[in-house]
């Protein structure tokens, strides 16, 4: 690769994972709760933040005294977020797969007051995560290789699994969710949910467990090593 190309790369690099990622993400979500127009409307505004995101992030980390501080910092902020998501995925699995042995208090645990705070908290920062923190730790690091390559596939990891997320997982919930609580429940409708549970726990298993560890190794990579930063003509 000569220089100009891999100084272009150094610098677009980036965008090229986290821009499609975020806008498919995003419009799938949104076309969730709103169709097609509100997929417009949110792969609009995500093409449009990405790339402000990129622009700040990678102007500070052009500063040589910020620049392995704001790739530390990125490191631990998302490693710490997606640890606390993991851990309360892990505690709704578990409540959930337990309910499953008695149909009929099944569905209560997606019904207020748990189920309706508890999501609410797992939707945040899961959000969070999409939106902010796992593009910020990609404009940051993606300098230093040995963390760039366990970033990358975190992110693909992560945002497949947001994307399965908003194509069955979401829906689906929004419909066991109508359901009346306390029931009847038809043999048709606990085997759907008994499925989606099952199902829940393969997503666990890459968009939580998978992406924390990769996340982990990648912060125990030092932020010095093999560290270039393009320098752009003045």
């Amino acid at each position: 690769m000569s220089t100009t190309n891999e100084k272009r790369y150094d610098l677009f690099g980036p965008f090229l994972v986290v821009v499609p990622a975020l806008v498919v993400v995003s419009a799938i979500g949104f076309s969730t709760l709103g169709g097609f127009s509100a997929a417009l409307i949110a792969g609009a505004l995500a093409l449009g933040w990405s790339l402000l995101l990129g622009f700040i992030t990678m102007r500070v980390a052009r500063s040589e005294s910020r620049r392995a501080a704001s790739a530390n910092v990125a490191m631990f902020l998302t490693t710490l977020a997606l640890g606390v998501t993991a851990g309360g995925a892990l505690l709704q699995q578990m409540l959930l797969s337990a309910g499953l042995s008695t149909p009929s208090t099944t569905f209560t645990i997606i019904h207020p007051p748990f189920g309706g705070s508890f999501s609410l908290f797992i939707i945040t920062l899961n959000s969070l995560m999409e939106w902010l923190l796992m593009p910020v730790a990609l404009f940051c690091n993606w300098h230093i290789p040995k963390r760039r390559t366990l970033i990358v596939i975190a992110a693909v990891a992560f945002y497949a699994m947001r994307l399965w997320s908003y194509i069955y997982f979401v829906p689906n919930i929004f419909e066991f969710g109508a359901l009346p609580p306390d029931g009847p429940f038809s043999a048709e409708v606990v085997e759907r949910f008994r499925m989606w549970v099952n199902l829940s726990w393969l997503r666990f298993a890459i968009q939580d467990a998978l992406t924390y560890l990769l996340l982990l190794l990648a912060a125990f990579v030092p932020a010095s090593a093999n560290w270039h930063f393009p320098e752009t003509d003045r």
